[in-house]
């Protein structure tokens, strides 16, 4: 409760500082009655792996992030992968529930430019696989995790928390970081 507290306001600084506010978020289960809250976000940023500036996929891609402590990274749901990142499938239609990718761009159809994000729990399954989210096949999707190898990748695992950022464009956040990706 305390935590929820000093978040919302820091939130409220950062609003009445004129940043960007994103509303119709929601976190999965966080007051433990099996039901999701309503939160908004304040996303000022990108690059440090806070809530208010979470990495990018780009940022974990590129750099040497491990270890035991979470951090927040943004991206949109692209796909998911069974067993190995050469069997993605980037589609709504896909049945494997156990991760999903996660890439900079929303139309994104190359493992290369993907993280793999692993979903161990039935709460995560269900409040962030694709097969149970299509609706947000697509969309942006703000998550929390250690950052590790996973399917060989560089990805998230132990994840702790997650907001969908439907109708959130991240290329709002910081634009110049998009200019230097490669295709």
């Amino acid at each position: 409760m305390l935590s929820r507290r000093k978040n919302s306001l820091a939130l409220l600084c950062l609003l009445l500082a004129g940043c960007q506010k994103v509303d119709l978020t929601t976190e999965p289960d966080t007051n433990g009655t099996g039901e999701a809250s309503a939160q908004t976000v304040t996303i000022v940023g990108t690059g440090e792996g806070t809530l208010e500036r979470p990495y990018t996929v780009r940022d974990l891609r590129s750099t040497s992030l491990s270890g035991h402590e979470a951090v927040w990274v943004i991206g949109y749901l692209a796909g998911t992968a069974r067993k190995t990142m050469s069997a993605a499938e980037f589609s709504a239609t896909a049945t494997n529930q156990s991760n999903i990718l996660l890439s900079s761009d929303s139309l994104c159809i190359d493992t290369a430019r993907c993280i793999p994000v692993e979903l161990t729990s039935d709460k995560w399954r269900k409040a962030l696989s694709l097969p149970t989210n299509v609706e947000h096949f697509h969309k942006c999707l703000l998550v929390k995790g250690v950052p590790s190898t996973y399917l060989n990748r560089k990805g998230l695992r132990s994840v702790s928390a997650g907001l969908w950022m439907d109708g959130f464009d991240i290329s709002t956040i910081a634009p110049q970081e998009w200019e230097h990706e490669s295709i």
